[in-house]
């Protein structure tokens, strides 16, 4: 009796795994699709009943999955921010020479930015249209990105490695240069995502000007 209720409990635990997974393979679908429509059509010109026909299923099915469309972009914005914050957070900048932190953070910048591109381009257009509170959240990430790279910065000024008068700016224009990329990327162009990658973080220790 026993052994049959176990096997009863890992019958339905694996139901239960089966069905989390199809139910997170569904949100993903509806994200991928949302993006490419957001990116393309803007967020206000693309409506539920579009992304819905994309799918080629019904609004409830949406709305079992998300709140609106809002909180489909949210969803979004809160991944795409989430990766470039996971980068920095993941990094003491207290223990190291700040020119390999640096040059290492921005080649991992880089390869995030061209990765998530289409949801960058997102999050730089359409974050306006997310409530206060959502913005606040993804601000904050924002914010400990800037003051990663601001940290960094002020240790090579500290220590001689750099010379550049104003790190919190010069963090925020390592930040926009990076970014930026999303406008200029193209898959099938001349160079690689690691060669982008490369001469970006030469490009910022010259901008710190990096004492050799």
């Amino acid at each position: 009796m026993a052994q049959s209720k176990t096997k009863l409990a890992k019958g339905r635990g694996a139901k239960n795994g089966i069905r989390n997974k199809l139910f997170d393979f569904k949100r993903e679908q509806i994200l991928e699709v949302s993006a490419r429509l957001f990116y393309h059509r803007g967020f206000r010109a693309t409506t539920l009943d579009v992304i819905a026909e994309e799918l080629g299923v019904t609004k409830p099915f949406i709305y079992y999955h998300f709140e609106n469309k809002r909180d489909i972009l949210l969803h979004l914005l809160e991944r795409t921010m989430g990766k470039s914050h996971d980068v920095f957070a993941g990094v003491d900048v207290e223990s190291g020479a700040p020119e390999d932190i640096l040059q290492d953070l921005v080649k991992r910048f880089t390869l995030v930015v061209i990765e998530t591109r289409v949801s960058t381009a997102m999050f730089w257009r359409d974050e306006k249209d997310l409530p206060v509170e959502n913005k606040e959240k993804i601000r904050h990430m924002k914010r400990d990105v800037d003051n990663k790279l601001t940290r960094v910065i002020e240790r090579g000024i500290e220590d001689g490695s750099f010379d550049v008068k104003d790190p919190k700016m010069a963090s925020l224009c390592v930040a926009g240069m990076v970014t930026w990329i999303y406008t200029w990327y193209q898959a099938d162009g001349r160079s690689t995502p690691d060669e982008i990658a490369e001469r970006m973080s030469e490009y910022v220790l010259n901008m710190v000007g990096i004492r050799k």
